[in-house]
């Protein structure tokens, strides 16, 4: 039983995406299908996306091996949302129909900053992919009994073909219906997660030393880790592309909100599960903390339930990632390079085939490792150093001219790379590239003036 509530998903997935594609006729359509949509389509569709693989079993991983410190951390994510729907994205200038980071760079500081934006989104959604990739893979093999590898190569084709043929009407669409899942699936697993270690007290008191205690591991760490995630995927091209098809700025800035006040109590669940899981389950590989426990703490029937919103989270992240890849390829770095202006039917083709690219070079990089977590953070780093301080300014009408934008983008993006090589780290690079890039920026925006 099931094996067919998983079948029945995946096969929806297939036969919407494709049903989609017939109806795709060009790059608008695809890129963001016709946008218009209300608050709660919007809220849904970005929900989805954020609750990835690092998210929730990259999360339950590292609740698993170090307690509630990687919960806290995660706040910085929902922090940044809030904020970001609240101030920014209420007082947004955005030029009229656009359907990407880039082209909105583009209208303030240039060609060149649009395709430099298209490059910093493909890096990330390379990344980022890898990160989901890896978590499909990890829950094919462990729920539904097949090897890592065949579980990342079955899996992850699915969400290839139905994003590269459908575009962003069937991404939605799938993000709706895996949202709806993942809100039932989420909450049920926690709870017989804590049933299965012997109820909330009985958990509690049985963990190790300092699992409850979010400095345990020294306080700098969990700041930096809290400030990695409230750069991190600020206004990147898979959020900032979902609010783009709301009906107007309204309805995309309280979607953005409602979606991080909603991020807390997922990542409180989803850690939750990791805690479980030392009381229960004992010594076990951390990246399996949470499909263990999903073959451990459920019956048959809820099990299949719960398997399918379990691949409804990590798919519903990566095809967003296609679609931002595919976009920021063929619309902000193939298409600005061209003497003329490509067709729609042309920009459409360049999309897809951006997309199949993208999709296998996130495969590949899956399977060279299973750290969901650290892929994730590391994927930070082409993003947020680059392009969150100039295209934060745009958005809210702050002037600067193109140097600015470059010297501002250079400045952090060197600083990320050169304290990765030099100092190394999950977190410091992004961090400190983005402090760099917005010094940079407000000494040049000055100069400007």
């Amino acid at each position: 039983m099931d094996i067919w509530i998983v079948i029945i998903f995946l096969g929806f997935l297939l036969f919407y995406g494709i049903y989609q594609g017939f109806r795709v006729k060009n790059s608008s359509d695809f890129a963001t299908g016709g946008g218009g949509r209300g608050l709660f389509v919007v809220f849904a569709s970005l929900s989805a996306a954020f609750i990835g693989g690092g998210f929730s079993t990259g999360n339950a991983a590292r609740c698993y091996e170090s307690g509630v410190a990687n919960i806290v951390g995660l706040f910085g994510f929902s922090v940044a949302q809030m904020l970001i729907g609240t101030f920014v994205m209420r007082r947004a200038r955005l030029p009229e129909n656009a359907q990407s980071p880039g082209e909105i760079a583009g209208a303030y500081y240039g060609r060149g900053a649009r395709v430099t934006s298209g490059v910093c989104a493909a890096l990330l959604a390379i990344g980022l992919i890898g990160a989901q990739v890896a978590a499909i893979g990890s829950i094919f093999s462990a729920l539904l009994g097949v090897s890592y590898t065949a579980g990342v190569l079955i899996g992850f084709s699915i969400v290839m073909v139905y994003a590269t043929a459908g575009g962003m009407s069937a991404i939605i669409t799938a993000e709706v219906v895996e949202f709806c899942l993942l809100a039932v699936g989420i909450p049920v697993l926690a709870f017989f997660s804590i049933g299965h270690a012997g109820g909330l007290e009985t958990m509690l008191s049985a963990l190790p030393d300092g699992f409850l205690d979010p400095t345990s591991g020294g306080a700098m760490p969990l700041v930096a880790l809290f400030l990695t995630m409230f750069i991190g995927e600020a206004l990147s091209p898979t959020y900032l592309q979902r609010m783009l098809t709301g009906r107007d700025r309204r309805t995309m800035a309280r979607a953005t909100t409602i979606s991080g006040l909603l991020s807390i109590p997922i990542f409180c669940l989803t850690g939750v599960v990791g805690l479980a899981a030392v009381v229960s389950l004992g010594n076990i590989e951390p990246s399996q903390a949470m499909p263990s426990m999903v073959l451990a703490a459920l019956p048959v029937g809820l099990k299949g339930v719960v398997i399918t919103s379990m691949l409804a989270i990590v798919m519903s992240s990566a095809d967003g990632l296609l679609s931002s890849a595919s976009i920021a390829i063929a619309n902000d770095i193939i298409s600005p390079l061209k003497r003329k202006p490509m067709k729609p039917k042309a920009l459409l083709r360049a999309m897809r085939l951006s997309s199949l690219g993208v999709g296998a070079l996130g495969m590949a990089l899956a399977l060279g490792t299973s750290d969901v977590f650290s892929l994730l953070v590391l994927a930070y780093a082409a993003w947020a150093p680059v392009m969150l301080v100039p295209l934060a300014a745009a958005m809210l009408g702050v002037k600067a001219g193109a140097r600015t934008f470059f010297l501002s983008a250079i400045a952090g993006g060197a600083t990320a790379v050169a304290f990765g090589v030099m100092v190394g780290g999950d977190y410091g690079g992004a961090l400190a590239g983005t402090a760099v890039s917005l010094l940079v920026f407000v000494i040049g925006q000055r100069w400007d003036r």
